[in-house]
């Protein structure tokens, strides 16, 4: 009884929109009234929401209720991705993106609004340009999403918008925003792959990404190996070029760990010319892995749909409380990866 309790109380408009086949935002906006959806269809929605013990969430309704009062409710409803790629969707060939556009969109779909992606490109890089396109069309939400520079700081002045900001893009600018929680997935894989056996473990990241973390993979991987026994410890590889074959093969024979905590580097390509092989001669497991590494790889989920429905959060609490503009004293949300198991790491015999 308390399991179905506990569901009932968790059951979303995804849920609903799912035993339908239809889109959370349909769903929405039937449970809100809109003339937009037929009675017919409307019956259909509330009858699967009652079956399934749908509740809906105060603050979410408060929120509908007051964007529907000011404005053009199409355009007050959607949400601004802001992006600083080459082209539009340029960034969608990157997993890491992809995730956390996915985790935009659902929520989005939930809470009623959509997402429409403004490239800065389609607005020769002047956000004042951008910035009257979305007073125009009334949109109040923006989150600043994909950059290939993260040190580019966007000078979109901010007075009518509430504002978050995604992962590390756009980081020189002063949003609330979400983040991976970097400290805790590296020493969530470190405490693991111990557990496993493995007691030389080195990081091997780029200095771009790394930093990109706030440091936090290498200040993590520096703080958790305090308390090993100097034998255990292992110097991190942290190359400013990804093509450093030789400094790996070299840090390698240096440094001799037993198991390596990776992002992106293709080590297994570069112990493969060196002899050595997953997990056989030495263990990987993996900061965050490709779809194709994750049908085999260990390592950490790092919950990035959970990241991008948590910058949605952000955008959505402000427009509730009406906080436009730069916040004086700007959050970090910072989300929790998870283990994964997989065919990169062994048990060590006799631990």
């Amino acid at each position: 009884m308390l399991c179905a309790k506990m569901m009932k109380e968790n059951v979303r408009m995804a849920d609903i929109a799912q035993r339908l086949g239809i889109a959370p935002s349909t769903v929405s906006r039937a449970l809100n009234g809109s003339a937009r959806i037929s009675e017919a269809r409307r019956q259909e929605i509330l009858t699967v929401a009652d079956e399934l013990g749908y509740r809906p969430n105060p603050m979410v309704s408060a929120l509908m209720k007051n964007r529907h009062k000011r404005s053009d409710p199409l355009e007050a409803g959607t949400i601004a991705l802001v992006t600083d790629y080459a082209s539009a969707g340029g960034w969608k060939k990157k997993d890491v993106c992809q995730w956390e556009y996915d985790g935009l969109v659902a929520r989005a779909g939930e809470m009623g609004f959509k997402i429409e992606e403004f490239p800065l490109s389609d607005y020769d890089d002047d956000p004042l340009r951008l910035e009257k396109v979305l007073r125009v069309r009334g949109i109040r939400g923006v989150l600043l999403g994909f950059s290939r520079n993260p040190q580019r700081k966007l000078d979109l002045p901010t007075d009518h918008f509430a504002v978050a900001g995604l992962s590390a893009y756009f980081r020189r600018s002063a949003v609330d925003r979400s983040n991976f929680h970097g400290l805790y997935n590296v020493r969530l894989a470190l405490d693991t792959m111990r557990r496993y056996g493995y007691k030389k473990i080195g990081l091997v990241v780029p200095e771009f990404n790394n930093r990109i973390s706030g440091y936090l993979w290498s200040g993590g991987m520096l703080d958790w190996q305090r308390r090993l026994p100097e034998s255990n410890k292992c110097t991190p590889f942290i190359p400013e070029s990804d093509t450093s074959f030789d400094n790996f093969a070299y840090w390698i024979r240096t440094e001799q760990p037993d198991a390596l905590l990776v992002y992106k580097l293709p080590v297994e390509k570069w112990l493969a010319k060196i002899g050595q092989h997953a997990p056989e001669d030495i263990g990987i497991a993996y900061l965050f892995r490709t779809k194709d590494e994750m049908d085999y790889a260990a390592g950490i989920n790092g919950n990035l749909e959970q990241v991008g429905a948590t910058a949605l959060d952000l955008v959505i609490t402000n427009l509730n409380t009406n906080q436009l503009g730069l916040p004086a004293t700007p959050k970090e949300v910072l989300v929790k990866g998870y283990w994964q198991s997989g065919h990169t790491l062994r048990q060590i015999t006799g631990t």
